[in-house]
């Protein structure tokens, strides 16, 4: 099976007759393991598999009439080893111009911060879709004022007001249900937890099933053992370990492929039942 390459900008698989692409934006740098919570509650021990560093995933859909990304990375926002979304586009031929759609799993800053650089919006004609909960959340009147809310979301609000008011601007943000069609041929379930309105985006195609899956994992060994294990950043501990075992149950009984943003890049693969937990099968290579 071939590997992905060090350093990637672009992985590419077919899908039915559509073109799946995976971008690295970059790479977060933590000792993950002391993320790691139970029940909102640190680990005793970070567990010994946990991984030192997390990619940061995007994916491009060609089906041969429309660009379509889900997420688009941290952008500048994370420093200089991320934003390297526009230098994927251009490995493929194509430029920020090029894309009709963005399709946001949720507004955290390293999903929604390739959008903007120096608060300028990067695709010049793309229409950006975000959840109606989760668009309420983050971006409501006053929402950084609501009582109980801690200095860390307040710092996201602004960041998700940076990345999403210029789009707002220009007419360009779409604000979709959290349960039924997103556009023909994408479908979003809701899947709270990691945040407010946490999504799942679903797309098919010639009888295959993929599931954008955003945060609901972090990590390719941990988690998928152990689904109750929640991180530091999940707004709601106990819904977020929820959301995993649903997804990951679905996605095993459904055979679907997913793709998630921070598994180890591609960040594409098959999640099989092992016992009583599950296992993640990365696919480096055509799906047939």
């Amino acid at each position: 099976m071939d590997q992905p390459r060090s350093n990637p900008t672009a992985f590419h698989l077919t899908f039915g007759t559509a073109e799946i692409h995976a971008f690295q934006d970059g790479v977060l740098h933590t000792e993950v393991g002391k993320l790691y919570r139970h029940l909102g509650e640190a680990l005793a021990a970070p567990p010994a598999e946990s991984p030192g560093s997390l990619s940061v995933n995007c994916f491009l859909i060609r089906d041969g009439k429309r660009h379509i990304l889900v997420d688009t990375g941290s952008g500048q926002l994370f420093g200089p080893e991320h934003g390297k979304l526009p230098n994927g586009l251009a490995a493929i031929g194509l430029t920020p111009a090029d894309i009709d759609h963005i399709i946001l799993t949720h507004i955290h800053a390293d999903h929604t911060g390739g959008l903007v650089q120096d608060g300028k919006p990067v695709f010049p004609k793309a229409i950006v879709h975000a959840g109606k909960t989760e668009a309420g959340f983050w971006l409501a009147p006053g929402a950084a004022e609501r009582q109980g809310v801690s200095e860390r979301v307040k710092g996201q609000i602004g960041r998700a007001h940076l990345c999403l008011d210029p789009y707002e601007a220009e007419g360009r943000l779409a604000i979709f249900e959290d349960e039924g069609e997103v556009l023909p041929g994408f479908t979003a379930t809701l899947r709270a937890g990691h945040t407010p309105g946490h999504l799942v985006i679903r797309t098919e195609n010639a009888g295959k099933t993929l599931l954008f899956v955003g945060d609901i994992v972090h990590g390719d060994s941990v988690q998928f053992r152990q689904p109750e294990i929640t991180i530091d950043f999940d707004y709601d501990q106990v819904s977020a370990a929820q959301a995993r075992a649903l997804v990951f149950e679905e996605a095993a009984q459904q055979q679907a492929l997913i793709a998630a943003a921070h598994l180890p890049y591609p960040g594409i693969g098959f999640v099989k039942r092992d016992g009583e937990a599950f296992r993640f099968d990365a696919a480096y290579r055509t799906i047939p």
